[in-house]
């Protein structure tokens, strides 16, 4: 093929190949559907997983700076306020 694909794409087209490869060498109907069920779960894991990436791509693609602080700010205050608060009720329970 002349396109590229990466990531999921692509592990996707290595999932078909490996399916029509397995399917090739099993002439056994159970087993053939077996190995075929197995396939398709691992195919539809891998399209739910392209899915999630892409939104979680998009959404840090759209993120604003002030946000990115908020979230590194709030993360850093988080234990000196939870100690803080330990420290205090510490004291007012002796």
């Amino acid at each position: 093929m002349t396109i590229t694909k990466v990531g999921a794409g692509l592990e996707e087209e290595q999932l078909y190949e490996e399916l029509r490869r397995e399917l090739e060498d099993i002439e056994d109907g159970e087993q053939r559907q077996r190995v075929l069920n197995r396939m398709i779960r691992q195919l539809k894991f891998a399209k739910w997983r392209k899915g999630r990436m892409h939104n979680f791509d998009t959404y840090f693609q759209n993120v604003k700076p002030v946000t990115l602080w908020v979230v590194l700010a709030t993360g850093a205050l988080t234990p000196v306020l939870l100690f803080s608060m330990f420290i205090w009720v510490s004291l007012w329970v002796e």
